[in-house]
């Protein structure tokens, strides 16, 4: 048995796909025998652990939104810092094996420890977040972890240290097919007779939803029902809204707030199919995994990571080219027409998740990458 932490401020204030994987991370590597604490910030956050013996300490911190603004990235590393100057005497105090890090902004964790400390650090990389003098604070990193071989590229590219591939993974059993989708269309206003499409994720413009909204105006789906959910917030709502309206499928367009994490499965029940536009560099895509793993099948871009998550053999989903419009709205326009092929490509998604993409795969292979497996 191994004594871990998962270090990251945000995790106890904010919901995405680190947290995510953080917090199942946890679960998992417990269910192995480990010792788990995670480390966050001040906040409200506390996803059901199953009754598991994982402990969670949380410490002050300046939020980024009060740092002063001299760019994104000063102000996300200042967040970091003031937690661990709080953090940094528990983490010390409590003797683990490993410490774990999701951003480079964390980088600094090695030198904050007392001379002696047998604490080794490994970087769970989820992205890139570089940064002027990550290089040098990087030296003192002890194991490297990606999470799709793209993602591996991207860090071998920076730092020159070959990371070991380990796939993000889903929670299976709670992203799993569901019978409840006729209540949830009802309760969305959705028909019957209509083509849900979802997409759950921050509204940023690289995530490109926008491209999704723009392909419902498309010419190649005026022979469709179809209708799109969008789940989340951020700050491209306004503009996206502003867009379904110029473009005049306002009334097709359901903005839905967030939902707790253990509330998707529901709304990609009521979906037909989910469509992740991205047109930056997704180093996985979890939601697109988590997508699959309720049965659906997926229109997303041919982007980053993403390809390794839904295969490039059309059996489980369709990609196409990032912002591309049309290429967009006739993927989708082949997902909303075809009913039989829709279903059997969702078969197959749920199925190519449950062999390759599950946190207790994760974990097991987190372990054995760190030696305490």
């Amino acid at each position: 048995m191994a004594r871990l932490a998962l270090i990251d401020v945000t995790v106890t204030v904010s919901y995405g796909g680190v947290q995510t994987a953080v917090w199942e991370l946890a679960r998992a590597l417990s269910d192995l025998g480990h010792e788990v604490t995670v480390f966050g910030g001040d906040g409200p956050v506390r996803p059901d652990l199953g009754g598991r013996p994982v402990r969670i300490e949380t410490f002050p911190f300046t939020p980024r939104e009060k740092v002063i603004d001299l760019g994104t990235r000063f102000r996300r590393i200042v967040e970091r810092w003031t937690f661990a100057r709080h953090a940094r005497h528990a983490v010390a105090k409590g003797g683990y094996d490993w410490a774990i890090l999701t951003k480079p902004f964390d980088f600094f964790w090695p030198g904050m420890m007392p001379a002696g400390a047998r604490t080794k650090f490994a970087f769970m990389s989820g992205g890139t977040d570089f940064f002027l003098g990550d290089r040098r604070l990087a030296k003192r990193i002890d194991a490297w972890l990606a999470c799709s071989y793209f993602n591996a590229w991207q860090i071998k590219s920076r730092y020159r240290r070959q990371p070991v591939v380990i796939y993000n993974g889903v929670d299976v059993d709670r992203f799993a097919p569901r019978s409840d989708a006729a209540e949830t269309r009802a309760s969305l206003g959705v028909a019957p007779d209509e083509t849900l499409f979802a997409f759950a994720g921050r509204l940023v413009g690289w995530k490109g939803v926008a491209v999704a909204v723009r392909a419902l105006a498309d010419p190649a789906l005026d022979a469709t029902r179809s209708r799109l959910l969008v789940i989340g917030e951020g700050d491209a709502l306004p503009e996206l809204r502003a867009l379904a309206v110029d473009l005049g499928v306002a009334d097709r367009v359901i903005f839905q707030p967030p939902v707790p994490h253990a509330e998707l499965p529901r709304y990609y029940a009521a979906a037909d199919a989910g469509v992740f536009p991205s047109i930056g560099d997704e180093a996985f895509g979890i939601t697109i995994a988590e997508a699959m793993s309720c049965g659906k099948p997926v229109a997303a871009s041919h982007i980053g990571g993403i390809p390794e998550v839904v295969g490039n053999e059309e059996t489980c989903g369709l990609l196409v080219p990032p912002g591309d419009v049309a290429a967009l709205a006739k993927a989708m326009a082949i997902l909303a027409t075809d009913p039989g092929r829709r279903a059997r490509m969702g078969h197959a998604a749920r199925e190519r998740i449950e062999r390759l993409y599950t946190w207790k795969h994760s974990a097991a292979r987190v372990a054995v990458a760190l030696g305490i497996g």
